[in-house]
């Protein structure tokens, strides 16, 4: 949480695959292996998600860098 009681959006702090589903699940409070999975099942299906992770690893900063 910052420092005013808001949970910032960013990057988990997980080393697989860059923590941005790690990240999405704590900011809004759902299961990681959830998010993990609507994002492996987009890339199978609909080749936007893969842009969409990869925009939102360079975009959004490390858990580490928020605080």
């Amino acid at each position: 949480m910052g420092s005013n009681g808001i949970n910032k959006l960013s990057r988990g702090k997980t080393f697989i695959a860059g923590g941005v589903c790690a990240g999405l699940a704590k900011h809004y409070g759902l299961n990681k292996g959830g998010v993990q999975a609507c994002f492996l099942f987009g890339s199978l299906f609909f080749g936007a998600t893969i842009l969409l992770y990869l925009a939102l690893w360079a975009v959004l900063p490390k858990e580490a860098e928020c605080a």
